[in-house]
């Protein structure tokens, strides 16, 4: 059996804490800034090169295997980022509006 996991390069700290905790609890998360900057980062390490422009993600179409990873150790991270992020912000910001718009057209690029 093979594991398929996303890239773990640029993924928070945060992420691995929980992972390692049986995602138990969610991790503390100190600086919400900081913490929104390597979920952009880790969401643009994560996507294929061809989507990658900017730091601006392009809605091209193309493959997406590599990031149709189901299971604990796949979308699930970055969709608990979002959570986690959203929850340390007492309003919707624009960056975390524009990564939740960015994430559901990924979404739907993979269920088509």
């Amino acid at each position: 059996m093979v594991l398929t996991i996303l890239n773990a390069k640029a993924r928070p700290a945060q992420v691995r804490a929980w992972v390692q905790r049986a995602r138990a609890d969610m991790p503390e998360i100190k600086d919400v800034d900081t913490f929104a900057r390597q979920v952009r980062a880790w969401w643009q390490d994560i996507n294929p090169a061809w989507q990658k422009l900017s730091l601006l993600m392009v809605k091209k179409m193309g493959p997406w295997t590599f990031m149709d990873v189901p299971g604990q150790n796949g979308f699930l991270n970055v969709l608990i980022c979002l959570k986690w992020w959203r929850e340390r912000i007492n309003k919707e910001s624009e960056e975390w509006k524009d990564m939740l718009e960015d994430i559901l057209w990924v979404l739907r690029q993979m269920n088509r």
